[in-house]
């Protein structure tokens, strides 16, 4: 057995000695000077003057007397309420097990306009196919699904939902006849 190991055991043997065969029991003085006794009631009662208060201050600080010994002084209790004054105002609206979930909350409402918007023509339900200049004047090819529309100034298209208002290369000026609105088409350049 190594020096180290003799060593440890020695404090060991120590530790246990100390743990089983020591005397833990506090004297009276000790015990004395940490809790002081209160007088019985019969001697706090007897009219003793300020001095004589101070003999039995001094009386229960050398030792425990008798009966006297049993009745230990407590310090002044402070309620609750007045510790910790949240708990109790929020004891009836606090939830303790709220519901948890792993979804992100919806997002939140988009605002009300304060007032509607106006309305708005609907896109321009024609693509542009092509332009011919013809005696001065330009001619412009419609096209809206399989249907295929050769347009001039002033005409009405659509069943009268739009009407040609200019050609003006490279725009087409187009006006959406139930709101009074003008849309434009490109159409290129005078080429």
């Amino acid at each position: 057995m190594n020096s180290r190991r003799l060593f440890l055991l020695s404090l060991l043997v120590v530790a246990a000695y100390l743990a089983f065969l020591a005397d833990k029991t506090p004297s009276d003085q000790d015990a004395a000077r940490v809790v002081q006794p209160l007088p019985s009631r019969s001697e706090a009662s007897s009219g003793t003057s300020s001095s004589g208060s101070d003999e039995q201050r001094s009386g229960a600080a050398r030792g425990p007397r008798g009966k006297a010994a049993s009745s230990l002084a407590v310090a002044a209790l402070v309620p609750r309420a007045n510790l910790i004054p949240a708990a109790a105002n929020d004891r009836v609206g606090r939830d303790l097990f709220p519901a948890l979930s792993w979804t992100p909350p919806p997002p939140p409402p988009p605002p009300l306009p304060a007032k509607p918007l106006p309305p708005i023509a609907p896109p321009v339900p024609f693509t542009y196919l092509g332009k011919k200049l013809e005696s001065g004047q330009w001619e412009v090819y419609l096209g809206r699904g399989d249907e295929v529309f050769i347009v001039r100034e002033g005409m009405l298209l659509n069943s009268g939902n739009y009407q040609v208002k200019s050609i003006n290369p490279p725009t087409l000026t187009l006006e959406y006849l139930a709101l009074k609105q003008s849309q434009t088409i490109s159409i290129g350049g005078s080429q």
